[in-house]
């Protein structure tokens, strides 16, 4: 029987699963008691987490039996992965058990945001009846963009060709003569083409050197007039001042963000007042049904390991 930390939030039914083979600590706010995850962590064989958790030299070099680390998700911006591997630890993710969950919300989004009905319901209560101010427009036969065709975006370009949509897309990992494009009926496109040409943009891309600031002030000035903007992606990707900056002066139409630069928001963030902003904490994928298959995948591959 091996040891297993849990310091984030993990479906229950999957904790009491994996604690019927194994010791288990599951405490879903451990990652905010950095003293206490460094004391227990000493003679832990197993460590799952989601996005809060720093696993970092420290916490990694603290355990004396590190076996394997459990992702609840897919980026490893938290984890020192290099390290790591250095060290011989596998980590595991649950590569595809959100993707319908996110590309439901961005679905969302865009249904929201074009038909601009985000603060209807308190303007009705407050005995207003402003019918023209909500007639908004509708997602057929608009663009979407999608910058990274993973397998989130092609799960957004299936969900919005069904929409009516016309979908475009770039992904550097993915050569324009590939045969995806037009399994996908997707048109290729390069980025600063797709900004200028789509009605809305959605990225699925991790945050690296090459995509951090990727919509910042060149990219969100070039896109098109009244044009909407989602990421669910990473904090980072897009530069947060400059995207008030454009929804204030109505250059576009409106923005759905679930990820931050620093998450918490700050008080000082300058997103108060603005109508034509959507704002969630960082659970495009994360449902109940999504959170029971990324628990079941992590408990599983987890297990494995163990044996």
């Amino acid at each position: 029987m091996a040891r297993v930390i849990i310091t984030e939030f993990m479906d229950e039914s999957e904790v009491a699963r994996l604690s019927s083979y194994h010791e288990v600590l599951y405490n879903p706010d451990l990652h905010s008691d950095i003293d206490s995850l460094l004391d227990n962590i000493t003679d832990t064989q197993a460590l799952i987490v989601r996005n809060k958790t720093l696993v970092n030299r420290e916490l990694i070099d603290s355990s004396k039996d590190l076996r394997v680390i459990g992702r609840l998700g897919v980026g490893l911006d938290n984890i020192d992965a290099a390290y790591c591997k250095k060290k011989g630890i596998p980590i595991v993710i649950a590569e595809g058990a959100n993707t319908d969950s996110v590309a439901e919300y961005v679905v969302t989004g865009l249904l929201v945001l074009f038909r601009g009905i985000m603060d209807s319901t308190s303007r009705i209560i407050n005995g207003e009846w402003p019918r023209g101010d909500f007639i908004g427009t509708e997602v057929e036969g608009k663009t979407l963009g999608i910058v990274g065709l993973g397998s989130i975006g092609r799960a957004v370009a299936i969900k919005a060709r069904l929409l009516g949509m016309r979908v475009v897309g770039t992904d550097v990992n993915i050569d324009k003569d590939d045969l995806v494009w037009g399994e996908l009926d997707v048109q290729y496109k390069k980025f600063s083409d797709l900004i200028r040409i789509s009605d809305a943009v959605t990225m699925h891309v991790p945050l690296n050197k090459d995509t951090r600031g990727l919509f910042g002030d060149y990219a969100l000035q070039n896109m098109r007039k009244g044009a909407i903007l989602i990421n669910t992606s990473r904090g980072g990707i897009v530069d947060e001042d400059a995207l008030v900056k454009y929804l204030k002066s109505g250059h576009l139409g409106g923005a759905m963000l679930d990820v931050f630069e620093s998450e918490p928001l700050t008080e000082s963030r300058p997103f108060a007042g603005l109508s034509n902003l959507i704002l969630t904490p960082h659970i495009a994928g994360v449902t109940v049904e999504s959170n029971r298959r990324v628990s079941c995948m992590i408990v599983d591959q987890v297990m494995e390991y163990l044996k």
